[in-house]
């Protein structure tokens, strides 16, 4: 089985080798996430008033899928000179906490980087459901 994460990316904020990434959600068809994507672009404040994209990342499912309501993805990055998070890699997907962990320390073996997180989400729950910021009057609040 696949699963698809979505990611929506702001372009103006993003420089050299960083990318200013929002992770939206995983999802259980292509389709659902290029929805979702075209939502956050076209209705969610901030989304929908910068020039951002989206991408979708198909990923593997690792283990069983009976009952399957959320997965764990292990993620590490490196914080670069202007305190960004860079250099991201992350695991697959896996249906149970153990074999996240597992594979935290087979890729903490792997490949060095400063922070290290285990995720749990929802398959189909979106974040920033709000959008990412706040205006007043057409200009940015403090």
């Amino acid at each position: 089985m696949k699963l698809y994460f979505l990611i929506l990316t702001d372009t103006e904020l993003s420089y050299d080798n960083y990318s200013e990434d929002f992770a939206i959600g995983f999802f259980d068809s292509r389709d659902k996430a290029e929805k979702t994507a075209e939502y956050y672009l076209n209705n969610k404040e901030g989304f929908c008033h910068f020039p951002c994209t989206y991408r979708i990342i198909e990923k593997n499912l690792i283990g069983s899928v009976e009952n399957l309501k959320g997965v764990y993805i292990v993620q590490g990055w490196n914080i670069n000179e202007n305190l960004d998070e860079a250099d991201i890699i992350e695991s697959q997907c896996f249906t149970s906490e153990c074999g996240a962990l597992s594979e935290l320390e087979i890729m903490k073996a792997e490949y060095p980087r400063d922070e290290w997180t285990v995720n749990y989400w929802i398959i189909g729950e979106t974040e920033w459901k709000e959008g990412f910021c706040s205006r007043y009057n057409g200009e940015f609040a403090d």
